[in-house]
């Protein structure tokens, strides 16, 4: 097989399509096929074709994944999951996320550090319904376990639990205390906080009956 032209694509300038005997055969981003140095009149083999779409792919998953990136961090399983399906095959997916690790650029603890720092700043829960969070962005469990370790300290659950408490409490200052009190037990229960935390806050304001 010959290579009879070599064309930039109208569509995105960052790529060529190879025309094989007079047929268009594949296309390539500039960058493969530079590195293979490919010129008209060149012999193309099955195997170097293969061997040139393997490499193509690899560079458009790395820029797509670049691109995702750009907007905000994303887990190892997320940009997993988002390569795959926008049709890229697992070998060049995992060959992309392994680069991305080794560069920095994915980091699920550094994710979950940020997670747990952003949350404690916009939307405070309890250790447990951190932890599930977590979980359902299938970050290591281990990694989930030392972050919270870290980030829950003695008294942080009681700290975050009564700033929600007094927020919730203010938003509700025109109803009836029967229904503030359900209101507020309800919502600490969903924001995951521990059920000694949030007993005590609500023994404070409303005595002993809080069931």
């Amino acid at each position: 097989m010959q290579i009879s032209d070599i064309k930039p694509q109208q569509r995105n300038k960052n790529r060529v399509s190879v025309y094989i005997d007079g047929k268009y055969g594949f296309s390539l981003d500039y960058e493969t096929l530079n590195r293979a140095g490919l010129h008209i009149g060149d012999t193309v083999s099955d195997e170097l074709r293969e061997h040139l779409l393997q490499k193509d792919e690899y560079a458009r998953a790395r820029d797509f994944a670049y691109m995702l990136l750009s907007y905000r961090s994303r887990t190892e399983y997320e940009l997993f999951t988002r390569l795959l399906e926008r049709g890229f095959r697992q070998g060049s997916v995992r060959q992309v996320l392994r680069s991305l690790k080794q560069s920095g650029l994915v980091d699920d603890r550094s994710f979950a550090e940020k997670w747990v720092e952003d949350m404690f700043s916009h939307r405070p829960m309890g250790r447990l319904r951190a932890e599930h969070e977590l979980m359902k962005k299938r970050i290591h469990e281990d990694i989930i376990r030392d972050v919270c370790e870290k980030a829950y300290k003695e008294d942080t659950e009681e700290r975050l639990a009564r700033a929600v408490f007094e927020k919730k409490l203010s938003a509700l200052g025109f109803y009836p205390e029967e229904a503030v009190r359900k209101k507020i037990f309800s919502f600490l229960q969903r924001r995951g906080f521990d059920f000694g935390v949030i007993h005590n806050l609500m023994k404070e304001l409303f005595g002993d009956d809080i069931g």
